[in-house]
């Protein structure tokens, strides 16, 4: 999964951001995300028609006591 939970994303159509508020995988590794959009619509959409809307990505910190 490229984006986590509560990321921020703009389609690739448009300029318009909103947060992930879930993410599904397929069997096949498809990997679809439900967005709400600042509108206050919500859309489900293809990892490939979203991209981070801000310069911030989130990074994964190891946890101190994980192997």
């Amino acid at each position: 999964m490229k984006f986590p939970k509560g990321s921020i994303v703009k389609h690739r159509s448009g300029d318009i951001k909103g947060a992930v508020m879930n993410a599904f995988e397929s069997e096949k590794g498809n990997v679809s995300y439900y967005v709400t959009w600042e509108d206050g619509t919500s859309s489900m959409h293809q990892e490939n028609e979203l991209h981070w809307a801000n310069i911030d990505v989130a990074i994964r910190i190891k946890n101190f006591y994980e192997k």
